[in-house]
């Protein structure tokens, strides 16, 4: 394994911001403490401590929206697309459908092949239920599938799986599907 790959393993022993040094940086200086510090790469794993001095990872995702009802939309989508989501036409009429309003629900953000923990995502925000516009959105433990539009639950959670919401927009057959799982969820039908 490659350093860059162990990073994920080391940062369970460590709770100092973790660098990577090019290995001809290293030959050159003999040891990593004469390496100077403005040539290190950035951090890869950030950490801030909280009033009871744990450490906490910095969150990999964002969060908006008033939540009036508990309702969670995980998207992951570069940042411009998902600040005029709450706009987006489709997923108003999604919402109509459903009994929601745009301000009924919080609209959380992904990094990029970030899976978020429905237990973590309830610390930040009210979780009823949980809607993924991508299917590799929420951590799910090893071996436990979920499929796409067919309602599941993390705990007590409702959770429905979709695919992301454009191509949802230019399929028939995909929003015959979702209105199915919606419906399972929030019409009881």
């Amino acid at each position: 394994m490659t350093e860059p790959e162990l990073l994920p393993f080391y940062q369970h022993f460590y709770s100092e911001s973790l660098f990577i040094l090019p290995e001809n940086m290293l030959a050159q200086t003999g040891s990593p403490e004469s390496v100077p510090p403005e040539t290190a790469t950035a951090p890869l794993l950030t950490t801030e401590e909280d009033i009871s001095g744990d450490i906490l990872v910095s969150k990999s995702f964002y969060i908006t929206g008033e939540n009036k009802k508990g309702l969670v939309l995980l998207f992951s989508l570069p940042e411009k697309e998902f600040a005029v989501l709450p706009q987006n036409n489709f997923l108003t009429k999604i919402l109509a459908a459903i009994q929601h309003t745009p301000a009924d629900v919080a609209y959380v953000n992904l990094e990029p092949k970030y899976k978020v923990n429905i237990f973590d995502l309830s610390k930040e925000t009210k979780v009823q239920q949980v809607v993924s516009f991508g299917k590799d959105l929420v951590d799910l433990a090893t071996g436990f599938q979920i499929h796409l539009y067919k309602p599941a639950a993390i705990g007590q959670v409702p959770l429905l799986l979709a695919d992301p919401l454009e191509y949802i927009e230019n399929d028939v057959n995909r929003k015959k599907y979702l209105w199915s799982g919606l419906q399972a969820i929030f019409l009881n039908k």
